[in-house]
């Protein structure tokens, strides 16, 4: 009974949060004993800081033109940029997305017994469209995320056992630190600056889900993958301002807060509804924003923060 994971796009924040769980032992209850991780620069990876890999493997590859995919009891495709840079050339990045996904299917026909988990976006839900313009990069992102649903949706016709995330905010240590993140923007400016500078000109308000949730949130909906491809929220229901998070920051590493732009009447709300997955899977958000904070700059990735 036990299980062999492959995650594609293991590099970036969600990778590391989930190798992490591993190393400490937490997948255990789920009794995977062996992970995959698929991506473009495997060298890098293997290189980070306070990561550990044994009985973890890495492999090369693009899934743009990946021939196959190991053995696996679990399939977990975040392979998919969530860099807005890399949609500023909309016809580029759509026709990337599209390749990478259909390539992705295509190499799943034999993988009848597995399940399968597609990360998926908040800003495809019907409740986060309402605030996307067509000129925002969420716009063509969260399109090509819908596409994406689309044809993971479709491998039911294989009878492949199927779910999709739709992932909101996340925290944790191995969130990038000089990225587009608010969360992350806070922390590097408490450990580089004199004060926590606050860009935003509207209200933004988001909710903060810790990685360790994450992981687990993931590695529950993935085990309850079915023909019919269930689709959970994934992230924190908490909500809180970008503007009262920095003051939170601010208090808890001792640095005032300057805010360079006034708040305009527009408000970004991006929090899911939870409900279906505490409802359906018993799934519950363990960690508070506190304690998110707290967890993230203990943690020896940031131990030069304080």
């Amino acid at each position: 009974n036990l299980k062999t994971l492959t995650f594609l796009g293991g590099s970036g924040f969600i990778g590391k949060s989930l190798i992490d769980f591993f190393n400490r032992g937490l997948m255990e209850k789920y009794k995977i004993k062996k992970i995959n991780i698929i991506c473009r620069k495997p060298d890098k990876l293997k290189k980070t800081k306070h990561l550990a890999f044994k009985n973890i493997k890495i492999i090369r590859g693009n899934i743009e033109n990946l021939k196959k995919i190991p053995k696996s009891d679990i399939i977990i495709f975040g392979a998919e940029s969530t860099n807005p840079k890399n949609y500023k050339n909309k016809k580029k990045i759509a026709k990337k997305h599209k390749k990478a996904i259909n390539n992705f299917c295509k190499t799943l026909k034999n993988f009848q017994k597995c399940k399968v988990l597609y990360l998926s976006s908040g800003a495809v839900s019907s409740s986060q469209k309402n605030i996307l313009s067509k000129s925002n990069y969420k716009k063509i992102y969260s399109d090509l995320k819908l596409y994406s649903e689309n044809k993971i949706k479709r491998l039911s016709y294989l009878k492949i056992k199927t779910s999709i995330a739709r992932c909101f905010t996340f925290a944790g240590p191995w969130l990038p630190k000089n990225s587009h993140y608010a969360f992350s923007n806070f922390l590097n400016d408490a450990k580089n600056k004199k004060f926590i500078s606050v860009n935003s000109n509207e209200t933004t308000v988001r909710s903060y889900m810790y990685s360790d949730d994450l992981v687990n949130w993931l590695l529950k909906i993935a085990l309850n993958s079915r023909i019919s491809c269930p689709i959970y929220n994934v992230g924190s229901d908490k909500k809180i301002s970008i503007n009262k998070l920095a003051i939170m920051i601010g208090k808890k590493l001792k640095k005032p807060v300057k805010f360079s732009k006034k708040n305009s009447k527009k408000i970004d709300k991006y929090v899911p509804n939870i409900s279906k997955a505490k409802k359906q899977l018993n799934l519950k958000v363990n960690y508070n924003l506190m304690d998110t904070i707290n967890l993230t700059i203990k943690h020896k990735n940031y131990e030069k923060i304080n």
